[in-house]
């Protein structure tokens, strides 16, 4: 896969995400931030991650971010493929004691933005980075459930986006169409 472009906020907001620094605001662990672009059409999902989430992983079968509860690899690619556009949001965190937490703020903030975008872009929709932890237990109902898919329970290898496991980084990702 081609590298992808590294851009500031200022650039973003020229692909229309305005709402970004105001939303970020909000979220005072999100400061040490990369961001960058992607073509959603050139990622190689892998049922190899699928495999990693249900063996070694103890949000598997617990969290309605993770597998069994999100497609299979096959549904998961057409449905990164409708995609035109995507922006790899990633966050560094310090240390693993602030992990958790610098965790919980980026699943809110993914939740928030995108509410924000959808007048924008319909189809928005994002990828947690790692299980959901915005609620301590998933609800039997998914009314109130504001869990998106993880970027690795669609497949999609971490390392194929530039970034290693033990680089401090958590990943997400927001689709655009």
């Amino acid at each position: 896969m081609e590298k992808s472009d590294k851009l500031g906020a200022e650039k973003l907001d020229k692909m229309r995400l305005p709402k970004l620094n105001e939303v970020l605001e909000r979220y005072p662990l999100l400061k040490n931030y990369e961001i960058r672009r992607l073509n959603p059409t050139e990622l190689r999902p892998d049922v190899r991650t699928r495999w990693k989430c249900m063996f070694g992983c103890d949000y598997y079968g617990k969290r309605k971010s993770c597998p069994p509860f999100v497609p299979e690899i096959d549904e998961a690619e057409k449905f990164l493929k409708s995609y035109s556009s995507a922006i790899l949001f990633l966050v560094r965190f310090e240390d693993y004691d602030e992990y958790m937490d610098t965790k919980k703020q980026i699943q809110s903030f993914l939740v928030e933005l995108e509410g924000k975008l959808v007048k924008e872009y319909p189809m928005v929709f994002t990828l947690f980075p790692g299980g959901c932890d915005l609620c301590d237990e998933c609800a039997p109902n998914y009314e109130k459930c504001q869990a998106r898919p993880t970027v690795s329970s669609v497949g999609i290898r971490i390392s194929d986006l530039g970034v290693e496991l033990g680089d401090k980084w958590l990943v997400s990702m927001i689709l655009l169409e």
